[in-house]
């Protein structure tokens, strides 16, 4: 999880990250149909002060939904996932899009791990445009039916990044009191949720973190995490640039502001 390994060691590359407030909701039928609900705010505030001269999503001409770029997002999703209605969404200094989209077959969606800035408001967000493309980073689901019940397996990706697309070793020295207070402003507010719902009743499952039908796959509250200063520092000299999901959770426990599951997650259901 590339998003997670950025933000244990706080690397510059990823200043632009701290200004998303993402939640996606993933609510999948025991015949694989569904939908997505997805929120993607940007902090408009931080991001006048970090790039002035910029418009930030929601602030230009238009204050409608950039749909197009919302059907692209359906469209990086999966085979058959669509749009189905988007509205504008503000919270302080927080603007953006709540979006939910529609799937038949949950087999053919892929959610991406890391937040994207995607949907924004405004028709001259800056952050959309392009042909849509694959998630980079995906979380893959396969559902089989097993009579009367059905069991979804949820992939993330478990392997090593490349050289090329690791962050440093490093980052900045959290133990200068400036720096920290420095990277606490830059990430305040960043937050991303991606959690899992089946519409009936949980039968079994390996998952960690379950609250009635609903599985928590990832969640991450920077804020919480700068709390507690002495792990983040911890964790910052003892995850590799190149670590796998696998190799980063058992640092993780007990670590408030990072909840993760996986990487392979199995719910029965019916």
């Amino acid at each position: 999880m590339r998003t997670l390994r950025a933000l244990l060691l706080v690397a510059a590359s990823a200043t632009l990250a701290g200004c998303i407030n993402s939640s996606t909701l993933i609510k999948v039928k025991p015949d694989g149909s569904g939908t997505i609900e997805q929120a993607t705010l940007v902090n408009t505030g931080a991001m006048k002060a970090m790039m002035p001269g910029m418009t930030p999503p929601g602030q230009g001409a238009a204050s409608t939904v950039n749909e197009a770029d919302l059907k692209r997002t359906a469209e990086r999703m999966g085979k058959g996932v669509r749009l189905v209605s988007a509205e504008p969404a503000k919270a302080g200094t927080f603007e953006g899009s709540k979006a939910i989209f529609a799937f038949d077959d949950i087999n053919q969606v892929a959610v991406s791990q890391d937040p994207s800035m995607s949907g924004s408001t405004g028709s001259d967000s800056p952050f959309g445009g392009g042909a849509a493309q694959p998630p980079e980073n995906p979380v893959k689901f396969m559902l089989k039916r097993n009579g009367s019940t059905s069991t979804l397996t949820v992939q993330f990706q478990d392997k090593p990044v490349p050289a090329d697309k690791q962050m440093p070793q490093g980052g900045p020295d959290l133990t200068d009191p400036t720096v920290l207070n420095m990277v606490k402003t830059m990430f305040d507010g960043f937050k991303v949720n991606i959690d899992l719902e089946v519409v009936g009743s949980i039968v079994k499952t390996n998952a960690e973190y379950v609250n009635g039908s609903r599985l928590t796959l990832l969640d991450l509250d920077l804020g919480l995490l700068f709390q507690d200063q002495e792990k983040l520092k911890a964790l910052q000299g003892k995850v590799a640039p190149g670590a796998s999901l696998s190799e980063v959770k058992p640092y993780l426990k007990d670590v408030k502001g990072i909840k993760i599951d996986g990487p392979l997650v199995t719910v029965e259901f019916k």
